[in-house]
């Protein structure tokens, strides 16, 4: 209803979520598709409902062909199977035998018949070299060439050449590597190697294939492809797939490649990956870089990861940080990364620093972050930081956290900071973060008490900060309250303060207000 003139209290309710984001997004593995997932069955489907209904014909074939695709969609796989051999069959010369062999090829090897997935997709290659099915039907035969045996089909996907064939290829390198591992490294070898004129994606599914398949040979790729300068998203995923190995050997190269100044992505990945592995020298090196890193960049990342570690050596090292340390956007990472660690240590770490004569800015960071923990422990340290409290800035920061806490008890205790505190910049504060919490669907219980707070208050200022408040919500009551003070107040100064946030206002009833004044 109104402008909403701070955006800030966004931040504290989305931090975590942000947090929890981000590392999911740095948790995930780059991620070829199997043999069993690489169907992309859901655009399939898609592509048969597509071509079913294109046709109108009602005639007996087209019901079969309809039934078919409805038990393709239940998953009915070996009825579906017969039903579209059955079409075959008995239609011979309709117009959707090609698309009724693909669907029964298709059909077939959901139940691992490969054989017959062969010689049916061979059949429609043949007879139909015109079909719109043809490109579907090549790329299936491609695909479970690995399961057949058939590696006169996977060199000529591999031997293809152009972009229409560089999806093919990478089905081929699939099936490649369930027939013959070992030929496969050494195919993919050669396109890694510098000067291949493969395009970046099926360099970055051969890296991925090559990870997954694992093995001597297959490290060593990946560690040349890690180490030479290059296309860095499959340079960074070569160096995932190290960090997935159970080889202490690539331990130094992954440390060497975080500690390079060049490319950034490059050390971050380096990072990830020594944080993944699962090695306790891993985890030593990572704990090295968090205390001695080359550069504070690299440094913020290591602290990162060891946070994430959540045991009780890795809480052991990050307070040994912060206690030696003395850059402040250092103290500030390891704060966050001691806040995600869940249990008492953590949090009381964090009250030790609210409480602690270190910068205001790092107590305030700690108390930003017991705050977003959320449970009635960490409440019950806020409480006692508000009560504890004299010095103005600190006191804001812990009427912040409170605001940004689901807990009911924070909200009531926000409620009597207004009501009763000592402190009118601390009323006025908590004021304010009450008018925000008003925005929300469902707070009309901020609203009644910002109501009921205005009639029973005689400061000018904290009206004034009331006024503004109600005028930050999105309710009715908050705006009926408003037209009540710009219409009867006594005090000239609060009814213009009232006009003016009205004024702010397209809800027509506030222009309409706005208009009878004018008159």
């Amino acid at each position: 209803m109104f402008p909403n003139t701070n955006n800030i209290h966004n931040f504290g309710r989305t931090a975590r979520l942000c947090s929890m984001v981000i590392l999911l997004l740095l948790n995930s593995m780059p991620f070829v598709a199997s043999a069993n997932d690489a169907d992309g069955r859901g655009q399939d489907i898609k592509k048969l409902n597509r071509f079913v209904e294109s046709s109108d014909a009602s005639d007996a074939a087209s019901e079969a062909f309809r039934k078919g695709r409805d038990l393709i969609e239940e998953e009915e796989w070996e009825e579906a199977a017969d039903t579209f051999g059955d079409f075959i069959d008995d239609y011979p010369k309709d117009k959707n035998v090609d698309a009724a062999l693909y669907w029964l090829a298709f059909a077939l090897k959901k139940q691992g018949r490969f054989q017959e997935v062969r010689s049916n997709l061979d059949r429609l290659i043949q007879d139909f070299p015109k079909s719109s099915w043809i490109t579907d039907a090549k790329a299936m035969r491609v695909e479970i060439a690995g399961k057949t045996g058939d590696t006169r089909v996977i060199n000529q996907a591999l031997e293809g050449e152009g972009s229409p064939e560089d999806e093919t290829k990478i089905i081929a390198l699939q099936s490649l590597f369930q027939a013959d591992p070992g030929r496969a490294a050494a195919y993919v070898s050669e396109i890694l190697k510098p000067g291949s004129k493969a395009n970046r994606r099926l360099k970055d599914n051969a890296v991925s294939l090559l990870g997954q398949n694992g093995g001597k040979q297959a490290r060593a790729t990946l560690t040349e492809v890690a180490r030479t300068p290059g296309d860095a998203k499959v340079r960074k995923n070569a160096i995932f797939w190290l960090g997935q190995t159970e080889d202490e050997e690539v331990l130094p190269l992954l440390k060497d490649l975080a500690m390079a100044e060049g490319d950034e992505e490059v050390s971050k990945a380096a990072v990830f990956s020594l944080s993944q592995h699962r090695s306790p020298r891993a985890t030593q090196m990572v704990g090295e870089l968090a205390r001695n890193g080359s550069t504070k960049r690299l440094r913020k990342e290591a602290i990162f990861w060891v946070g994430q570690r959540n045991d009780e050596a890795s809480f052991n090292e990050l307070s040994a940080i912060y206690d030696a340390e003395r850059d402040i956007e250092i103290k500030k990472q390891v704060i966050f990364a001691i806040s995600q660690q869940p249990g008492d240590r953590s949090r009381g770490k964090l009250v030790e620093i609210a409480r602690s004569q270190e910068s205001p800015t790092l107590r305030k960071e700690a108390i930003f972050w017991l705050a977003q923990k959320g449970d009635e422990a960490s409440a019950d340290e806020i409480f006692r930081l508000l009560e504890s409290n004299k010095d103005e800035e600190i006191r804001k920061q812990v009427i912040f956290g409170l605001s940004q806490m689901s807990n009911q008890r924070a909200k009531d205790k926000l409620m009597e900071v207004a009501r009763s505190s000592d402190s009118p910049e601390a009323r006025r504060e908590a004021i304010f973060w009450i008018g925000q919490q008003g925005q929300e669907k469902g707070e009309e219980k901020s609203v009644d008490f910002l109501n009921q707070l205005y009639d029973g208050e005689r400061d000018t200022e904290t009206r004034k900060k009331i006024i503004f408040s109600l005028a930050q919500t999105n309710s009715k009551k908050a705006l009926r309250k408003l037209m009540e003070i710009g219409k009867g107040d006594g005090n000239a100064e609060l009814r213009k303060e009232a006009i003016f946030w009205l004024g702010q206002s397209s809800d027509p009833d506030a222009l309409k207000f706005i208009e009878e004044i004018l008159k």
